[in-house]
C-alpha cells in the first residue's frame, strides 16, 4: 500500500501548470550569417559574434500582416551581431525592433542566438495586452562553420493573458487529498468519549 501511495505521489509531482501564451504574430526571414573566428567567449565585448547578410521576409502573420510582405528586407543599424553594446537595432515597414538583451548559447560549431526586443511602430503598444504586456524576441541558429551560410531568423510576438489553464491537476490533487484523509483516518486510534 505504501509503495502505491509513494508512486502516486511521485506521479503527481510531474504535473505542471503553464500560462496561456497567445501569439499575436510572427515574421520568418531567411538570409546569411558569417561567424567571426576572432570572437572570444571570455571577452564578448571585444568582437562581434558575426555578421548578418541581407535578411528577407519569407512569411508574416498576425499584427505584421498589414505591413510586412514576403520579399521585404530587414534594415539594420549595423550588420554586426554583438553580445555587448551596441545591440542589434532593426527596422522594417514601420516597425522598430530594439534589442534590449541578447544571448548566444552552445559553442562552435553552431550557436543558438536569441534576443529580447522592444517592438514598436504601426500603432503597436505592448501595454495594450494586460496583465503583463506583449513580449517579443528574435532567434536563429548560427551556422556550424566560420563560412557565410544560410540562416532562418524568426521574430514572434505574443502575450501571457495571466490565465493558467488547468490540465486536470486540480481534480487530481483534490483526489489525493481525499485519499490522504481516508488513509489518515484509518491510522488514527479510535477516540472513546465514554472512557474519558
Amino acid at each position: 500500500m505504501k509503495t502505491k501511495l509513494i508512486a502516486t505521489l511521485l506521479l503527481a509531482l510531474t504535473a505542471s501548470a503553464h500560462a496561456t501564451f497567445i501569439q499575436l504574430g510572427q515574421i520568418n526571414l531567411t538570409g546569411t550569417f558569417t561567424e567571426n573566428p576572432n570572437f572570444d567567449w571570455n571577452h564578448v565585448g571585444d568582437h562581434p559574434l558575426g555578421w548578418f547578410g541581407t535578411m528577407t521576409v519569407q512569411s508574416a502573420t498576425g499584427i505584421f500582416l498589414p505591413y510586412v510582405n514576403a520579399g521585404d528586407n530587414l534594415s539594420m543599424s549595423s550588420a554586426a551581431y554583438n553580445l555587448a553594446q551596441p545591440l542589434p537595432l532593426w527596422t522594417m515597414d514601420g516597425f522598430t525592433f530594439e534589442t534590449t538583451f541578447t544571448e548566444a548559447t552552445g559553442g562552435w560549431p553552431g550557436v543558438f542566438c536569441f534576443g529580447i526586443i522592444n517592438l514598436s511602430g504601426n500603432g503597436f503598444n505592448p501595454n495594450d495586452y494586460p496583465p503583463f504586456g506583449a513580449y517579443s524576441h528574435w532567434e536563429f541558429d548560427a551556422p556550424p562553420s566560420f563560412d557565410t551560410r544560410p540562416i532562418n531568423l524568426s521574430i514572434p510576438v505574443g502575450y501571457d493573458n495571466g490565465h493558467v489553464s488547468d490540465s486536470g491537476s486540480t481534480v487530481m490533487f483534490f483526489g489525493f487529498g481525499l485519499i490522504a484523509i481516508g488513509l489518515g483516518g484509518k491510522a488514527r486510534p479510535k477516540f472513546n468519549a465514554a472512557k474519558v
